[in-house]
């Protein structure tokens, strides 16, 4: 087994139990406690999770990443203009993945009145919006509750994504770069995103001129593998120019127009 493959392992177990022990890892593994403990330093690096005497435990809170609560206030009439923008996009009868975050949580308030509509979604929050809806076929992945978020990631999460084919997936990011492509702050959620946009038809990118110009550790895809990108008026116009360069369908919403 090569090294990545044995850290994408031990993430998921740490995910599934919140601590492992080295004398646990070395027993599945069948390496020495040398090398595991040169994995949990790799991974500790990284910030996907935290050393600890005889071995290793779940971080709560990444770097980096602010709480789901506080990021609700951030950038509310830009994600606004955003979602209303994408909300047009969605016809009745479609089968369509949300996943999590505020910006796609404000888009699943829109759909409530939409007809015929599948949703499938690892989103707590969207969940919320959604359930009661009489025009939603609501489907929830299930896996681990990731708190940071208050979304549903792991091995359940990917492995039911992976029983469904979507018209369209609706995904944000913190970090978009022309050098990096879609990065996420933590490799719970990037993994659940890579399955979404390996499910979906037409995959479609919504993110805030903030997120330009960022890069985080977690690959989620190479921009090609995006169809559509919807932003606000005030992103990197060159960068836009870029986008569009590589094929990718950009939407740009004027936020002025939705200012009370």
């Amino acid at each position: 087994m090569l090294a990545v493959e044995r850290q994408s392992r031990i993430v998921q177990m740490i995910n599934e139990r919140q601590t492992v022990s080295v004398a646990e890892l070395t027993a599945t593994f069948g390496v020495s406690d040398m090398t595991i403990r040169r994995d949990l330093l790799r991974l500790e690096e990284r910030g996907v999770l935290q050393r600890t005497h005889g071995g290793a435990s779940i971080l709560k809170s990444p770097p980096g990443d602010h709480p789901y609560y506080a990021r609700l206030h951030e950038q509310v009439q830009e994600k606004l203009a955003i979602v209303r923008l994408a909300a047009g996009l969605i016809r009745d009868g479609e089968t369509i993945v949300l996943d999590a975050g505020t910006t796609i949580a404000r888009l699943a308030g829109l759909l409530v009145d939409k007809r015929d509509l599948t949703v499938i979604t690892n989103s707590i929050h969207a969940v919320n919006e959604l359930r009661g809806a009489k025009g939603i076929n609501l489907i929830v992945t299930g896996g681990t509750l990731w708190e940071p978020t208050v979304s549903l990631v792991g091995p359940v999460a990917i492995s039911t994504l992976h029983r469904f084919a979507a018209d369209k997936a609706f995904m944000a990011t913190p970090a978009i770069s022309l050098e990096a492509g879609i990065t996420n702050s933590n490799l719970y959620e990037a993994e659940v995103k890579a399955a979404m946009i390996e499910i979906a038809r037409e995959r479609i990118l919504l993110v805030d001129h903030t997120k330009f110009g960022r890069t985080s550790y977690a690959k989620v895809a190479p921009l090609t593998a995006i169809h559509r990108l919807i932003t606000d008026d005030g992103a990197p116009p060159a960068t836009l120019a870029r986008l569009r360069e590589l094929g990718i369908d950009v939407l740009v919403a004027p936020v002025g127009e939705n200012h009370a």
